[in-house]
């Protein structure tokens, strides 16, 4: 298959266009990007041709995503994701700069499309240190807890989301890998009639894999062991999974019958401060979340 590649094909008139669209964008909240920093380019994927324009989806400490719209010279549409690493992340960490290369080279030599809870992966960009992947309708957790929540965080739907998200971790660590970025803007919900999700990004998945030191996190909102640069391993994503249980049980508060408990005690078992006090692996936290499917059967 012939390598995909960024065709910069900027023009005085587009860079003005671009510039007008870039203010108005201020007022109404959006957010244009252009491949590769460009507001024009094409894209070549494969053998297939496209124009590429880019809307910013989201991002987390490591990686952020753009949605590419792309026309085909028969004018038809498709649509996918193109993912760089955030600067300051390289800045901080210089040695995680071909991150995104090895996760690609990764993706395929694992045969991380195995999961079904992993986005799937279409090619490497080289030249402008990005990956194609592909681009499932849904929303980021953190934007679908405030449609609906006291509809969609019934149990069954609860304990199929957490059930799904400590599946594919566990399916990492199965590789020798941890993610260390485990937030709600990296877990997608999909649009479908079960809500199902899959993690949009591996986050530093590839590092972990390739022992690359890390050093300190600045997030405040992280392990401690992540914090204070005292090593880390797969503890530290269960750490994190019950960030993401907790905040679904501050969501479930607002039904009375939302009944939680059960749940408070994974998350407190999942975020001890102290490692070796946490969840030695994921299959114990599915074994929990089992028994608490049993529990409160007259609730919804």
């Amino acid at each position: 298959m012939a390598k995909s590649k960024i065709i910069r094909n900027e023009t005085p008139f587009s860079a003005v266009s671009d510039a007008l669209a870039s203010f108005f964008q201020i007022f109404t909240g959006g957010s244009a990007f252009s491949v590769g920093n460009l507001k024009h380019a094409d894209i070549c994927i494969g053998n297939e041709h496209y124009k590429a324009r880019g809307i910013m989806l989201h991002g987390s400490r490591v990686n952020e995503c753009y949605r590419l719209s792309l026309e085909d010279e028969s004018e038809n549409e498709k649509s996918l994701v193109l993912r760089r690493m955030v600067k300051d992340f390289v800045k901080q960490h210089p040695n995680c700069d071909k991150l995104l290369k090895r996760e690609w080279e990764l993706f395929q030599q694992l045969k991380m499309y195995e999961c079904p809870y992993l986005v799937k992966l279409i090619d490497y960009i080289e030249e402008e240190g990005a990956l194609i992947s592909e681009l499932i309708p849904g929303l980021p957790l953190h934007l679908f807890v405030k449609q609906d929540p006291e509809y969609y965080f019934k149990r069954k739907t609860t304990l199929r989301m957490l059930k799904q998200l400590v599946k594919s971790i566990g399916f990492l660590h199965s590789k020798g890998m941890c993610h260390l970025d485990i937030t709600p803007a990296c877990i997608l919900v999909k649009a479908d009639a079960e809500h199902n999700i899959v993690l949009l990004n591996n986050g530093l998945a590839a590092a972990t894999y390739d022992h690359l030191p890390l050093g300190c996190c600045i997030d405040t909102d992280m392990p401690p062991e992540l914090k204070n640069g005292t090593g880390y391993d797969p503890r530290t994503d269960i750490w994190q999974i019950g960030k993401i249980i907790r905040m679904i049980i501050e969501v479930r508060k607002k039904d009375p019958t939302r009944a939680s408990n059960h749940l408070k005690l994974i998350a407190s078992k999942c975020m001890k401060s102290k490692m070796e006090d946490r969840y030695s692996n994921v299959n114990e936290i599915l074994q929990d979340l089992e028994t608490w499917e049993h529990l409160y059967d007259r609730f919804n």
